[in-house]
């Protein structure tokens, strides 16, 4: 998938399913199926305005399956070749172009595996198909499961990134793999043949993966990390130090010590936080919350500092939001003066109720200084 802010609004998408795309994908398809009806097809184009990203997509999708061949193997052939061989002078699918053929794939071809296995190889080279192999994941994991040890070596960089962000148990967006929610010995196997590939965009989602394995199981996320560290070769080692700083975020967040220690982050009160102040007690949505304060080193100290801001809900209580602030090494008796402004500007993603809010400070996972504020419309 294009690299997008996860937490962004759908109707941030939408517009990429338009008449455009639509004209494109019918000229694509008819170039290898002549009986296809375009013409059909393309008045799809007069309902999209009214739809939100999904429904586009799944509007497509359903045409597709009412008016390509009966059979699903002969269609997903059309589908396949309309994706790797593009019709003359017409620009190729890509992208979020290619949704409607991944959701194809999986809605239709749970029982087709061996079919949909190859069409999914092929679509996830233009157009991650980490969302459409979950449900062949849930329906038939041990047969899905050894596809996926086989692509780990596959050629492509997206196939095998495919491998590791397909199979987290908590993709964003994604239908929950409740099983390896249980147990996540098996995804970790894969994970296993991916931590050093070549490839960031590899690694970084085998970081996000054990990431998601530290929400339900943290001792066996670090258990894992410290055997990766230990076993990496010298070759490796940088490889596999940026994947534990980032699969352990989510531990590091909640102050949890082995996690913290791993990282050189160790908890033994070396630091204080003095002359917390912020620029005014009262602001409104919209406007910035500024603050400032000193951290003060009794001994020397590698430091990683973070804020929270404790949000009003709609039943009175508060409810607390991490946001990373900076890492440092502090000498002796070294004082750090920080300053920040944090925005309350409205988004999609959170609703902003009036009252006390607090800020808090929080150095290694430990909480050193509160203090609140009010918030207003």
């Amino acid at each position: 998938m294009p690299q997008k802010n996860e937490i962004e609004s759908e109707s941030a998408f939408k517009n990429w399913i338009n008449a455009g795309l639509v004209a494109r994908i019918a000229k694509h398809i008819e170039f290898h199926y002549p009986k296809f009806d375009s013409k059909a097809f393309n008045k799809l184009s007069a309902q999209l305005p009214s739809l939100e990203m999904k429904p586009r997509m799944r509007l497509i999708c359903d045409f597709l399956k009412s008016h390509l061949p009966e059979d699903y193997t002969t269609a997903l052939d059309i589908l396949i070749d309309a994706t790797v061989k593009p019709a003359p002078k017409v620009e190729p699918l890509k992208g979020f172009d290619l949704w409607a053929f991944t959701e194809y794939a999986h809605r239709y071809g749970l029982e087709d595996f061996d079919e949909s296995m190859k069409a999914l190889h092929e679509f996830t080279q233009r157009f991650t198909a980490e969302f459409a192999i979950r449900p062949f994941l849930i329906q038939e994991e041990a047969k899905t499961l050894k596809v996926l040890h086989k692509w780990t070596k596959d050629p492509n960089h997206h196939v095998r990134r495919l491998v590791s962000e397909g199979s987290r148990p908590r993709l964003p967006w994604g239908e929950q793999l409740k099983s390896f929610i249980k147990d996540p010995a098996p995804t970790i196997e894969l994970l296993e043949k991916l931590k050093y590939d070549q490839e960031l965009y590899v690694r970084k989602s085998v970081a996000n993966h054990l990431n998601d394995i530290s929400k339900d199981h943290p001792t066996i996320a670090i258990k894992t990390a410290q055997k990766w560290l230990k076993e990496a070769p010298a070759k490796h080692k940088d490889k596999i130090d940026w994947i534990v700083r980032h699969a352990l975020r989510t531990l590091l967040k909640k102050g949890n010590p082995e996690a913290l220690k791993i990282l050189g982050f160790e908890n033994k009160g070396k630091v204080h936080v003095k002359n917390l102040k912020i620029s005014k007690k009262e602001i409104r949505v919209g406007e910035h919350l500024e603050f400032s304060f000193d951290l003060a080193s009794t001994t020397a100290a590698q430091i990683m500092v973070d804020y929270l801001i404790h949000h009003k809900k709609s039943n009175g209580e508060t409810s607390p939001k991490v946001f990373k602030l900076t890492t440092k090494s502090l000498k002796t008796k070294e004082v750090l003066a920080i300053k920040k402004k944090h925005s309350f500007k409205p988004v999609t993603t959170r609703v902003y109720y009036p009252g006390t809010h607090y800020l808090e400070i929080m150095v290694n996972g430990k909480l050193l200084a509160k203090v609140p504020f009010n918030l207003k419309k």
